[in-house]
Parts: C-alpha cells; structure tokens; sequence
C-alpha cells in the first residue's frame, strides 16, 4: 500500500490465542492486541489487521499461577499499559511505563483490589513503520523472525534464577521461578525492567509474543520449525493454530497466549 506521498504505507496481520490449556481450570493470562483485550478464552487464532500509521501494542501478561488474583494482576497490568502505549517514543519511555504500572499495581492492592500479593509478568511489542519497541518483566518472551530467515531471535530476557545461554537472554533451565515480576510481593518491590528499540519493519517481519505456557513445552528449534512453513495469511493462522495444539499434545499444563504479528507492505 502507497500513501497519496508515495511512501510505502506499512500494516501487520495479527493471529492470536489465548486458553487456559489441558489441566487449569482457570485462565490467568491476559491477551492484548490493540485496544482489544481478550474477554475469555479463544481457541482457534482470532485475526486483527492494523494500519501502522497508529501504533499497535501487542501484550502478553501471564499471572502468576502460585499467587491468588493472578488473572486480576494481569487484566490490570495489560490494561493500564495500554493507557500508556501511544505516548512511547522508545526504549526509555517503555522502561519507565512499567515501572509506572508496576508502581500503580502495588497501588491497587493497597485500596483492595484482587488479593494481596498478586502478580504478573509481561512481555510485549509497540509497533510502528519507524520502528517497534520491545519490553518484558518476567518468562513471557518475545522473538523476532527476520524475512526469508528460518531462525528465532529471542528478544526478550528471562527473568529466571540461574545461568543463561550464550545470547544471555534465554534461560538455561525452564523453572517455574521467576526473579522479578510486576507485583508479585506483599509490599511494593522495584523492578528492573527490560526494554529496547528494535529497527523499522520491513515487508515480512514477525514477531512472536507468548507466556511460557507455549516455550516451556517447545523449544525454539521446534517453534522455529513451525514457523518457517507460514509465509501468508493462511500460513500464519495455521502457524498458531499448531503451536497451541502443540502445547496441548504435550499437556498442556500451564495456560497458553500466543501472537503471531508479521509486517507488510
């Protein structure tokens, strides 16, 4: 697409699930594209197309399983960096967002919401032609596949305890620890969080986001896999629809949040 300047006019194509797996008998992630939050579970990939004229946030938050309100955390956390995405610029404006939104959950939960304790971690992408911003606090990881590339890059960073592969990102052992989260404790605790710039899209580009309820139970190999064989529309919802049954085949036993986002010109 061209706009009335010539300029190539950018857009992305998001398939996206969210279920709370084979064995919970509650969903405790929260799925966000856009200004649109997932109500309930989906079990086969809702499509949204989205103009990139605008910015699109992509959030995945995955409560914590072992805190109660989890699902409250999460429903929390994405919705109010949702308030806050169209005014990050950069790194540095995601950064201090969740450690507003990290300030504003201990808030909530000092006036009574959800339970004492609850928590979330997240991981997500604002998206525009000039460029995307990652950022994450927690497991949920973001991956980026490059046109014409069959490899992941991992550009989120695991907030797990223990050593890290060579990238220094991904973790070495799947734990169901974590070493920071949005929330998460009895009285407010400060968070690092983990935020960066990635370059202008170009016709092709993916990025994955999901909890670990998809990349504890496949690895990146098998993901990347999966991937390589979508290169349209129909590829893509296929793409999801295999990773989440993926995850189910082998037992599903934490909720599971996949999106698929891919850039076109």
């Amino acid at each position: 697409m061209q706009s009335t300047s010539g300029a190539c006019e950018m857009r992305a194509v998001v398939h996206a699930v969210v279920h709370r797996g084979a064995v919970r008998s509650g969903n405790e992630d929260t799925l966000a594209v856009g200004d649109w939050v997932a109500p309930d579970d989906i079990e086969r990939p809702k499509r949204f197309t989205h103009e990139l004229t605008t910015p699109l946030p992509v959030i995945v938050a995955d409560g914590m399983g072992g805190h109660a309100a989890g699902d409250v955390a999460s429903r929390y956390v994405t919705e109010t960096i949702l308030q806050g995405a169209a005014d990050v610029q950069g790194a540095g404006d995601a950064g201090n967002l969740l450690l507003h939104v990290n300030r504003r959950l201990y808030e909530a939960m000092a006036q009574g919401l959800g339970a004492s304790g609850m928590g979330t971690t997240v991981a997500g992408v604002i998206l525009r032609e000039i460029g995307a911003v990652v950022f994450n606090v927690g497991d949920s990881r973001i991956y980026r596949m490059d046109p014409g590339a069959r490899a992941l890059t991992q550009l989120s960073v695991d907030d797990t305890p223990g050593p890290k592969m060579a990238n220094g990102r991904t973790a070495q052992q799947i734990t169901p620890m974590v070493s920071q989260s949005l929330g998460g404790q009895p009285s407010y605790t400060a968070i690092e969080p983990h935020a960066e710039d990635d370059a202008p899209p170009v016709d092709g580009t993916c990025y994955l986001v999901c909890s670990d309820g998809l990349s504890d139970l496949l690895s990146a190999g098998e993901i990347e896999e999966i991937l390589a064989r979508a290169d349209d529309d129909e590829g893509d919802f296929c793409a999801v629809d295999r990773l989440f049954q993926a995850a189910l085949d082998r037992g599903g036993k934490d909720n599971v949040t996949i999106a698929l986002v891919r850039c076109l010109a």
